[in-house]
């Protein structure tokens, strides 16, 4: 029974890692053709290793993190000065809470880990990638933040917790199209900069 289990668990992994690897590639997809370089043509690689990104670097740390966040993280009082919260009350709490350690905690270290990976998978240098995550993650954490805590909260109040991962990756799509832009525009205006010097 207990190979039985595994063999479940690894199915639904791969399941989702091979939906993750499709929809990081959709966003950097739709970032080409919405918002395409001058004089160039569509680019597949930069496609495939949002791809790879997607399946064997974000959705191995994230899918346990859902899980971990699902199961383990909750508002840690019942009471607020003599005051019992209701049912209602208390799964908004809860949702704070998880929205509150998603954002706290995963999406400082989310967002220079893809601008570190994009730069590795480009067989940059250490230095480079260190440049990419200095030029670009701070400003993506801060627009992150004006996207995601709002989303995260309905997802963690509404959403039952088998279907927040993927509710996450659907929108996720636009966001990784965002990402996609920010990492290659950056690299474009550089180049671009270092050809007129």
């Amino acid at each position: 029974m207990a190979n039985k289990f595994r063999l479940t668990k690894f199915q639904r992994t791969n399941k989702i890692s091979i939906a993750i690897k499709i929809l990081f590639g959709t966003g950097d997809a739709l970032a080409q053709l919405l918002f395409p370089k001058p004089g160039t043509s569509y680019d597949f690689e930069r496609t495939m290793r949002n791809a790879i990104y997607g399946g064997l670097i974000f959705a191995p740390i994230v899918t346990p993190w859902y899980a971990f966040l699902g199961k383990k993280v909750r508002y840690p009082f019942k009471t607020f000065f003599g005051h019992k919260f209701s049912t209602s009350q208390g799964n908004l709490l809860n949702a704070a809470t998880r929205m509150s350690a998603d954002q706290l905690i995963w999406a400082p270290f989310g967002v220079p880990l893809y601008f570190a990976s994009m730069s590795l998978m480009q067989t940059k240098s250490l230095e480079e990638a260190k440049k990419n995550i200095r030029e670009k993650a701070w400003t993506t954490l801060i627009n992150s933040y004006r996207v995601w805590p709002l989303f995260q909260m309905a997802n963690f109040y509404f959403v039952k917790p088998d279907f927040r991962l993927f509710t996450v990756n659907i929108v996720s799509i636009f966001w990784n199209c965002y990402m996609s832009f920010v990492n290659y525009r950056s690299a474009d205006k550089r180049l671009n900069s270092d050809k007129a010097a």
